[in-house]
């Protein structure tokens, strides 16, 4: 059971205050926070640091200022001009965007795609739909001229980066990328300020860097960025210039608001395409006649990052810990001043819990991270200097990112832990005068429903995808808008149509301090292991439709003879008996994902390369059936299943007790 939180509720809120004649205390917490933008190597984003650590000082907490140098993207100058024809002398249309990062304070991020190349490019306009893959082979099909123009590129459906990948690939020289109206625009309601969609002036900001490959600072693939004015360690070395130039994007990338998208597109050839439907129908795509003149100049500068890492000691080595990005587009309300208000309130609380005697069993860490929005860099970084550690001690991290858009709550994460968060949804003490519907995981026939897998995107990818630890990734929504990466991503937005009571931030605070205490008090039996191999089971059933039915059922006879051991063994072992090392961790594969993918890890599951934020079961199966190379698949089935034997009889040797 949670141990009461009354006493600790009581001292972590103003003494003068009640819930109906005083703002929580979150309000005055995320105004602070906002005031200024907070993008990563910037010297308003240090505001918010100093504002971050102070906060965890005065509940109670150990801070550390983890500051490292690393390579950013930041913008400088940005200029589109978009003739009706090749020849014409006055362009229809002419943006000019200028930003200094080192400006106190630095002003509004313009909109931006960090590690854009840089440099000035010409041709003409092209519709590739929402930039995928099938978006450009129909294209190719229907013999469209690709090489040489610059790519038209709807937000939706995947990563960014992999819009940019994709037009590299099929010979595009720039591209521009827009939101459609219809997904998160005027088609969907009204627009800001009387709405909470977004106007058609705004574009959505975003990192279209790799981080399908190796997340984090770009000139440190797989080792730690150094601290600030120390050299790199252990005989390593940044990129190169020329590496770099080679493991970054290629061409130059802005996003532009969905008006002048529309006007552009509006300017384009017409082809008779295949409807969906069987038939043929007219289309606006181009190439051309608009053409388009695009310049960019976003140099990639070594800047310091820092992260903020606040300990509670407990009685035991070991430990649990809870992240969110601090850094942020613009000022971030949502986009994660909702989830660092979340957890700085949660650190309010439990800080709270131990002036009065309470001592975690499990040691606390926060970590709030910079430069997340650039490439989760901050969160890689911390985690590749200190995953010896890591791996051994931690059992858990916990992720709140976009942590309060409304008061629905919402979770992905590692099978395994379904149990842990509804006992502590169910048992968890509800913020004064909350009067909502108290959140639960759902169930099936009394029966937990299993977590979505996670995929990347989020803090939450290091310690997942790198060292198999446990995860959760939460929050609470309910409440849509078009603000994501946008100028009014702000306090407006919030207070407004978010949460505008601040309830859902509150929610999220007590849900963050209960998951954190129970996690303390529970340690490594925080995940369930026998559920966790049956959910791999049920994963690989679900696999032999694109494995083959025998290497399918092969993989989750091997999870569900593991589950029967673990099961019985954890039912009879002696007390105190020593464990064999955790469930994921013991699948974790050293050497990495084949080819370009040595940073992922984890082998059960891993982010979807097509999309980059979806996830895809047994990643190196899936290269082997894509290569059509059966003797492969064969050889890492099998090496599969052994390893999960090796696993079984180091269960089955747990010391039991006498009948």
């Amino acid at each position: 059971m949670i141990r009461p939180l009354a006493l600790a509720l009581l001292a972590a809120w103003p003494a003068n205050a009640t819930a109906q004649d005083s703002a929580p205390p979150s309000r005055e917490m995320l105004h602070e926070l906002c005031r200024h933008p907070r993008l990563a190597g910037t010297p308003t984003s240090r505001r918010a640091t100093d504002m971050v650590a102070r906060t965890l000082r005065e509940a109670g907490w150990e801070v550390t200022l983890d500051e490292r140098e690393v390579l950013l993207s930041l913008p400088r100058r940005q200029s589109l001009q978009v003739f009706p024809e090749a020849g014409a002398e006055m362009p229809a249309l002419s943006r000019l965007w200028t930003y200094d990062p080192d400006a106190i304070p630095a002003g509004d991020v313009p909109p931006f795609n960090a590690w854009t190349a840089s440099g000035l490019v010409n041709g003409p306009l092209l519709d590739v739909g929402y930039g995928m893959r099938e978006d450009f082979e129909r294209l190719k099909k229907e013999r469209i001229a690709i090489k040489g123009s610059i790519a038209l590129a709807r937000y939706g459906k995947g990563y960014r980066g992999v819009k940019v990948a994709m037009a590299e690939e099929y010979g595009c020289v720039g591209i521009l990328l827009f939101s459609d109206p219809s997904d998160d625009g005027a088609l969907k309601g009204k627009t800001w300020p009387n709405g909470p969609w977004k106007p058609g002036w705004e574009a959505q900001r975003g990192s279209i860097g790799s981080f399908g490959r190796t997340p984090g600072d770009p000139s440190t693939p797989g080792f730690p960025s150094p601290e600030v004015g120390r050299p790199v360690m252990d005989g390593k070395a940044r990129l190169s210039d020329l590496a770099l130039a080679q493991a970054l994007p290629k061409i130059p990338c802005m996003p532009i608001g969905a008006s002048d998208a529309q006007a552009l597109l509006s300017n384009l050839a017409r082809h008779r395409m295949p409807d969906p439907n069987g038939g043929v129908r007219s289309e606006a795509i181009g190439p051309g006649p608009a053409v388009a003149r695009l310049e960019i100049d976003a140099p990639r500068e070594y800047r310091p990052i820092v992260n903020v890492i606040a300990r509670l000691q407990g009685r035991s080595g070991t430990a649990v810990m809870a992240g969110n990005h601090r850094d942020a587009w613009v000022r971030g309300a949502a986009d994660a001043g909702g989830g660092t208000v979340a957890l700085l309130r949660a650190a309010q609380i439990l800080g709270a819990k131990v002036k009065e005697g309470w001592v975690p069993q499990h040691t606390l860490f926060l970590g709030f991270w910079d430069a997340e929005e650039s490439g989760l860099i901050g969160s890689v970084e911390w985690v590749e200097k200190h995953g010896g550690v890591l791996a051994r001690a931690l059992h858990l991290y916990i992720n709140a990112d976009v942590a309060v858009s409304g008061l629905r709550f919402r979770a992905s994460g590692t099978p395994g832990l379904e149990s842990y968060l509804a006992e502590t949804l169910a048992e968890m003490t509800l913020p004064p005068g909350f009067s909502g519907t108290r959140p639960a995981w759902p169930s099936k026939q009394g029966t937990l429903e299993p977590f979505a897998l996670p995929g990347s995107g989020s803090d939450f990818a290091p310690f997942l995808h790198h060292l198999a630890i446990p995860v959760i990734d939460m929050g609470y929504t309910g409440n849509s808008g078009g603000h994501y990466h946008t100028a009014y991503d702000d306090i407006g937005m919030v207070e407004r149509f978010l949460d505008p009571n601040y309830e859902g931030h509150e929610l999220a605070a007590y849900t963050l301090a209960a998951m954190l205490e129970k996690a303390s008090d529970r340690g490594r039996s925080v995940l369930d292991e026998v559920r966790a191999a049956q959910e791999m089971a049920r994963q690989a059933v679900e696999a032999k439709s694109w494995m083959g039915d025998s290497h399918g059922q092969a993989i989750a006879n091997a999870f569900r003879d593991l589950a029967t051991v673990i099961e019985e063994t954890r039912r009879l072992r002696s007390p105190n008996a020593a464990l064999p090392p955790p469930f994921y961790q013991s699948l974790l594969r050293e050497e990495g994902l084949p080819g370009d993918r040595a940073w992922y890890r984890h082998i059960l599951w891993s982010p979807d390369q097509a999309t980059g934020y979806g996830s895809e079961t047994f990643p190196v199966m899936r290269i082997c059936v894509q290569a059509n190379a059966q003797g492969a698949l064969d050889f890492e089935v099998g090496r599969l299943v052994q390893e999960i034997d090796n696993l079984k009889s180091a269960w089955k040797l747990v010391p039991r007790r006498k009948p």
